[in-house]
């Protein structure tokens, strides 16, 4: 049998394993196995450790050791092809795992999807992504990006019942069309995975599909109470359900799980101020915004593409693609839905200053004024006075930055260190360092302003012990960002 790929991600969790089956056979010396280079060569490619580490006779040792060493290669050989699954280390490996204590990732299905490296395959043909070998955004996003089709659920997993959990969850995704289950979608579907199998059976049975959010339910009407929620079966379109009710139906003549289009017809509903609203097209964008509410890009594209351009808000649509596709990385998409949007809305001041986001380095003149035009059309709301003088300073023109957030007492912590930072450069030093101050006298003062304080202290104030202290916080918060920003001042 082959080596299951990836394996060796993990050897640190096989040896740990190895060294409990050779100290149950060795007599003396208690042999530990490390993960370093040695005297082991496992599958004659990876390279380990096997030593004792109790002192023992130096005649024993050799008479034992050869032996052991070859015990030992053969023992943590042997667990990682007993615990594989198709070629990829299984769901015995997982259980290694969780000796260590919780393990939080992505339970992933999807055959098309070639599994990561790092992925544990799971007997059911699902597979299980720890966080602790990838960043879990940027699978989903190059999933995503490539329109591949699967479902992922996040989950926490701490002993080996919760495996069966999030596969309930992973069913719950399926029933509403979703591609990632974020935690906050898991909140809101709550009383749907407690009640997964009853639901199932109201699914399979005919009549118009309804789904009130409130637990009385109308007369004459049997359904399912779901906690907020009345799951029902109509048995002709006729049928009154009566007013007061905020719900949805589907009529079963729409693209999509019909569990996620009358969840969507009822949240329209809900957002219409009440009325039991029968899923539409436009029902679509309602869906497309629960699906981003809940994280899940690639389900929202699916849900926004479908409404297209029969959306009765659509520059509000067409700002959600750009930024989706901000998000997965794709700006110059991202810019052509932007624009389109402020075709249609050109005062909107939110799409001014989305659009500022995604312009290349060349387009900088055109976002300065994309982020006056957003300034000016909010009334000169926080976030865009600090975008502006963001983008003024990037400029180097730092009289105008000061003067758009002189004054102002409603700036963020970013703000203020924004702030600080153009007092500085304007050689304002004792502004800067009252401002500087009392923003690192927060327990989240942003790297930037630890640093620019430390700059202070070192070169106006002359107190070098304390700006190396500064010096060294900014450094383990902003890392490489703030090492180049040291080093050019």
């Amino acid at each position: 049998m082959s080596e299951p790929l990836g394996w060796e991600k993990y050897l640190e969790h096989y040896l740990r394993a190895a060294e409990r089956e050779l100290l149950r056979v060795c007599p003396r010396g208690k042999p530990r196995l490390l993960p370093e280079e040695g005297n082991l060569l496992l599958f004659g490619r990876v390279p380990a450790t096997l030593r004792f580490s109790e002192r023992g006779s130096l005649t024993e040792n050799k008479r034992w050791f050869p032996v052991l060493r070859e015990l030992a290669l053969k023992t943590v050989e042997h667990l990682v092809l007993t615990t594989a699954q198709d070629g990829y280390p299984g769901e015995g490996l997982l259980w290694l795992l969780l000796e260590k204590g919780p393990v939080r990732g992505l339970l992933i299905s999807g055959r098309p999807l070639p599994p990561p490296p790092g992925s544990l395959r799971l007997a059911s043909g699902k597979f299980f992504l720890p966080e602790t070998q990838t960043d879990l955004r940027s699978f989903l996003r190059e999933n995503w990006r490539s329109g591949r089709n699967f479902r992922a659920v996040e989950i926490t997993l701490r002993t080996p019942d919760d495996l069966e959990e999030a596969r309930a969850w992973l069913e719950v995704a399926r029933l509403f069309g979703l591609t990632y289950l974020s935690p906050r979608a898991q909140k809101d579907l709550l009383p749907f995975r407690q009640h997964l199998s009853s639901v199932k059976r109201w699914l399979r049975r005919k009549g118009l599909l309804g789904l009130l959010r409130q637990k009385e339910r109308p007369p004459d009407i049997s359904g399912l109470p779901l906690e907020d929620y009345f799951l029902f079966r109509l048995p002709s379109p006729k049928k009154k359900i009566g007013r007061g009710y905020i719900g949805g139906l589907y009529p079963g003549n729409f693209s999509g799980p019909p569990l996620a289009l009358v969840y969507a017809a009822c949240e329209h509903s809900r957002r219409a101020g009440g009325g039991v609203i029968s899923f539409e097209p436009f029902t679509y964008h309602v869906l497309g915004d629960l699906y981003l509410d809940w994280g899940d890009l690639g389900a929202a594209l699916w849900a926004y593409h479908l409404i297209g351009e029969k959306s009765p808000q659509p520059a509000e649509l067409l700002n959600n693609l750009g930024l989706i596709y901000r998000t997965l990385g794709l700006p110059e998409k991202a810019r052509e839905f932007f624009r389109q949007a402020l075709s249609l809305a050109p005062d909107d001041p939110l799409i001014h200053y989305n659009l500022a986001g995604v312009l290349g380095q060349e387009e900088r003149g055109e976002a300065l004024e994309h982020l006056r035009r957003a300034y000016q059309l909010s009334g000169q709301k926080t976030l865009f006075a600090e975008a502006l003088a963001r983008e003024l300073l990037e400029q180097n023109r730092t009289s105008e930055a000061a003067e758009v957030l002189s004054g102002r007492n409603d700036l963020s912590l970013r703000g203020k260190t924004l702030l600080g930072e153009i007092l500085y450069r304007e050689g304002r030093l004792e502004e800067a360092y009252h401002l500087l101050r009392e923003v690192c006298g927060h327990r989240e003062a942003p790297p930037r302003a630890l640093a620019y304080l430390a700059l202070l202290y070192r070169d106006w104030r002359k107190e070098k012990e304390v700006a190396e202290i500064l010096e060294r916080e900014a450094l383990s918060r902003g890392g490489p960002e703030i090492r180049s920003l040291l080093r050019q001042a």
